[in-house]
């Protein structure tokens, strides 16, 4: 995966549970449609950029 994504699998290896990085993930995507990235507005895509994530998290991501 590239350095700058991170995906939902990636966020429950990191210790989050399945539903808590879903959510992170999909709130993610919310945020970059709102944002003018339509590219995000997809049910399935389960990728987003890491400072999105670290963003909504408040901390940063590994």
């Amino acid at each position: 995966m590239d350095n700058n994504l991170i995906s939902n699998k990636e966020l429950i290896e990191m210790g989050y549970r399945p539903h808590t990085a879903n959510d992170i993930i999909h709130q993610a995507r919310e945020l970059l449609v709102s944002r003018g990235y339509t590219f995000y507005n997809r049910k399935r895509l389960m990728v987003v950029p890491k400072s999105v994530v670290n963003e909504i998290l408040g901390t940063e991501v590994a």
